[in-house]
């Protein structure tokens, strides 16, 4: 350890820097981030019922991607898991007792990104059960 008279900052309590409006601030971005996560989530949920009951057991979501050996596609009820499972992910990490504790940066980065990331999720979960629509025959031919 080198004692040069100088303080790395190592170690410290970052939270001694926050105020108290920053605290409160960041439990309402805490506390709409969880709000976007759980109707999301309910979206997502009522897209996957849909598909279940109008689409057959067996459909299986077209994939020519790299890796598709098989040249069967991905079971629909597998494809329907990934975006739903990085909301509950996402909310979780939200539910943290210091999930509250973020800057005015780390509050405005929550608010466009976590917003996007929610969006996205959702988006997603949209185009996996149309290409899931389409091959079951839901549209027709």
């Amino acid at each position: 350890m080198v004692k040069d008279g100088k303080d790395s900052g190592a170690g410290e309590d970052p939270l001694g820097e926050l105020t108290e409006q920053d605290l409160l601030l960041g439990k309402k971005a805490s506390k709409f981030i969880d709000l976007i996560c759980i109707a999301a989530l309910v979206a997502c949920i009522a897209i996957a019922l849909f598909i279940f009951m109008n689409v057959p057991w067996d459909t299986r979501m077209p994939y020519d991607g790299k890796y598709n050996r098989s040249g069967s596609g991905i079971p629909m009820q597998i494809a329907m898991l990934p975006c739903p499972v990085v909301l509950i992910g996402f909310w979780r990490s939200g539910k943290k007792t210091d999930a509250h504790h973020m800057g005015k940066g780390s509050r405005i980065g929550l608010y466009i990104l976590g917003t996007a990331i929610v969006v996205a999720c959702v988006v997603g979960q949209w185009v996996m059960a149309s290409g899931i629509l389409t091959a079951g025959g839901y549209f027709g031919s």
